[in-house]
């Protein structure tokens, strides 16, 4: 980002993105605010521990079919310690038979938590390409097992290093998989952001969402004109 930024003469940034990206944006924007004009985020996430295992073991208690199926997919040793870390040492495993097999344990169980989401749909992780597959699975079990290399809480404790950045967070009431919680306390510590409750939208969006998502990248253009 830093050689393109320098190749196209652009002084800050408007950063735009969501779920796993909204974890990258913080951390940019906070290593780097003077880089950054304004934030547009979607489905806040700050890859906090108590986050990852929420989506991987919590949920659990209330889709408890597919997250045993999920958990059961794993060697009969690995069930019951962190799952998340199991299934990263399967995606780095020398067997790729197993390694595919693991792939698409993890993107079922995905799945499950999209599909019980308001206008969520099945098969929204598993309809994908193989290389595409193991690629998102891949990230996805690298970065989560690893906390995202990530001190615990720090993008919420180093928040006020956003100050005079302005922003826009945009979240779901009805997300399974990332609790509005988590948008919540950012904008608390995060005095020029605006939190935006979709009231009807889970992690997958809503046309409610999607028009929030244009007010807001449309009012940060208009600003900068």
């Amino acid at each position: 980002m830093e050689r393109l930024r320098e190749h196209l003469g652009i002084e800050r940034w408007l950063l735009y993105g969501g779920s796993w990206g909204s974890t990258l944006i913080l951390a940019y924007a906070e290593r780097y605010p003077e880089r950054v004009s304004e934030i547009v985020i979607v489905g806040v996430t700050m890859t906090r521990p108590e986050e990852t295992d929420w989506l991987y073991h919590g949920i659990g208690r209330l889709l408890p079919g597919p997250w045993e199926a999920f958990r059961d997919a794993l060697p009969e040793a690995d069930r019951g310690g962190n799952l998340v870390t199991a299934y990263n040492r399967l995606m780095n495993g020398t067997d790729e038979t197993i390694r595919v097999r693991a792939a698409r344990d993890w993107c079922a169980w995905e799945d499950a938590v999209i599909a019980h989401e308001a206008l969520g749909k099945p098969g929204a992780y598993s309809d994908k390409p193989d290389d595409a597959l193991m690629a998102f699975v891949r990230i996805c079990a690298h970065y989560f097992a690893n906390d995202a290399f990530l001190e615990d809480g720090q993008l919420l404790r180093d928040a006020g290093r956003l100050a005079g950045i302005p922003a826009v967070l945009i979240h779901g009431r009805l997300d399974l998989g990332s609790p509005l919680k988590t948008a919540w306390e950012l904008a608390k510590a995060w005095p020029d952001a605006e939190l935006r409750v979709i009231d009807d939208s889970g992690h997958t969006g809503s046309p409610a969402m999607q028009d929030a998502i244009l007010d807001a990248t449309e009012r940060f253009g208009k600003d900068r004109r």
